[in-house]
């Protein structure tokens, strides 16, 4: 199973394509949306959402392998992505628009995964596309499937 935990209002704009991912991977893939921390001060509101998010994966994702989506992650191709999930039940943590902090959430989980999609800041619907899309293309090459690879 796979949940996709992230802290957003709205992904209106990539919510036809991520549905379309979402019927394809079907019961294997769930969404967990926590509301965006609402204050003028960037650090409060990274320092709470990242508060959220410890006492969310505590509370419900003890078990699961924890990869965080953050740019300064590590690149991995496609394949190497695949065996980072491969045959587990993991949750991928996307923080919200200021970003986490990152060495709390590794304080919280040694074992927690860095993930990048790319050096460049990806608005949340569509990091949430890439991320769903690739999920959905591992899975085509477990079961055999050609998939544009």
């Amino acid at each position: 199973m796979f949940v996709i935990l992230h802290i957003s209002d709205s992904d209106k704009h990539f919510a036809t394509a991520i549905n379309e991912y979402v019927k394809r991977l079907g019961k294997q893939l769930m969404f967990e949306t926590l509301k965006p921390f609402k204050d003028g001060n960037s650090h409060l509101v990274m320092q709470k959402e990242t508060e959220r998010l410890i006492a969310t994966l505590e509370k419900k994702y003890q078990h699961f392998q924890k990869i965080l989506l953050i740019k300064e992650g590590k690149m991995l191709t496609t394949e190497a992505f695949h065996q980072l999930y491969r045959h587990q039940d993991c949750v991928f943590v996307i923080g919200g628009p200021y970003g986490v902090e990152r060495e709390k959430l590794l304080q919280a989980f040694p074992q927690m995964k860095e993930v990048s999609l790319g050096a460049i800041t990806l608005p949340h619907g569509l990091a949430k596309l890439v991320l769903v899309e690739q999920l959905y293309r591992g899975l085509t090459l477990d079961n055999w499937k050609s998939y544009h690879y």
